[in-house]
């Protein structure tokens, strides 16, 4: 067993987004992400899937669906090849955990 404190990933830069992978493990990873109002991840395709959740903060998450607000204690799941953004409306710090397994057939 492994304990983490997140606060001690959090750090943020005016002019790009931190992330702080925290777990890598076999089927997934996990990372802390924090975005400086005024910093954003631009929407992009990645080849995995990802559960996103705030911790703190409120940002714009884009999905291939639309984009929607998420604050503290809310979350989306963006599958792999879906693109996928993040635009913060104020310092924002997310729990992202990558789906890195095999899908299902």
């Amino acid at each position: 067993m492994k304990t983490f404190d997140l606060g001690e990933k959090i750090v943020f830069s005016p002019e790009k987004p931190i992330k702080r992978h925290f777990v890598n493990a076999k089927g997934f990873h996990a990372a802390i992400i924090c975005l400086k109002k005024g910093v954003e991840i631009k929407p992009h395709a990645e080849d995995y899937g990802v559960l996103l959740t705030v911790l703190e903060g409120k940002g714009i998450f884009t999905g291939s669906k639309g984009s929607c607000p998420l604050t503290r204690n809310q979350g989306i799941y963006i599958k792999k090849g879906e693109i996928r953004g993040i635009k913060p409306e104020e310092d924002l710090v997310v729990l992202g955990i990558q789906d890195r397994g095999k899908e299902l057939k």
